[in-house]
């Protein structure tokens, strides 16, 4: 599979990510636990319960349920729910694997996590729907819920070829703050080198709580 039969498919379809995978044109994966999400999982002194929104080869998900939290790791490429059911397998653990498009969860759960876990995910759906995701994310939420994540690409413009799309951080922060209050924003320490400087680390708390 070539990167122009890739790009042939619409972004918006399983179908491209699967063939992402079966190219090896995986970008987004850094083949290990994001360094980031390692550092904010140690601070987290309770079990919460975790979804994780495009979760890909599920190297996040399952270092947090190795480190005794509850996840759901939400993805609709074929190659991702393989690999990540795998490697669960291999390592005991129990994790919440769903093969759904992330548009569908609110019909599948209301108001039942403590996180939303982003990385990756915002940016690679359709611009458009940048307002339906936040929407859906705050509906995914307990009411003392949070969204933890890293926004990026920061330095690229929206309107350039995508995925990833760009993230613009004053549009982000406005589109968010219309259903959440910003807890913590930063560019991190702990970027991968070749991310370092081009993302923000971010944490999102339910508005009214």
């Amino acid at each position: 599979m070539h990167i122009t039969d890739i790009q042939s498919i619409h972004h918006s379809q399983p179908e491209y990510w699967e063939n992402s995978y079966n190219a090896g044109e995986m970008a987004w994966d850094l083949g290990e636990p994001t360094p980031i999400f390692k550092n904010w999982i140690h601070s987290q002194k309770k079990p919460l319960s975790i979804c994780i929104l495009g979760a890909g080869n599920g190297w996040d998900a399952l270092y947090f349920a190795e480190k005794g939290h509850e996840v759901t790791a939400v993805d609709f490429a074929d190659s991702a729910i393989t690999n990540m059911t795998n490697a669960a397998k291999k390592k005991n653990l129990n994790l919440n694997i769903l093969h759904e498009d992330i548009f569908n969860l609110e019909k599948l759960y209301d108001a039942q996590f403590d996180i939303v876990l982003e990385y990756t995910c915002y940016c690679a759906i359709d611009p458009n729907k940048r307002t339906n995701y936040i929407q859906m994310v705050n509906n995914l939420l307990k009411p003392s819920g949070k969204l933890v994540g890293i926004l990026f690409p920061i330095d690229k413009e929206l309107d350039g070829n995508g995925p990833p799309f760009g993230v613009d951080i004053n549009t982000t922060m406005t589109l968010f703050l219309k259903y959440f209050t910003l807890v913590e924003k930063e560019i991190p320490a702990l970027s991968i080198e070749r991310r370092r400087g081009r993302e923000v680390f971010v944490i999102f708390k339910k508005n009214g709580y």
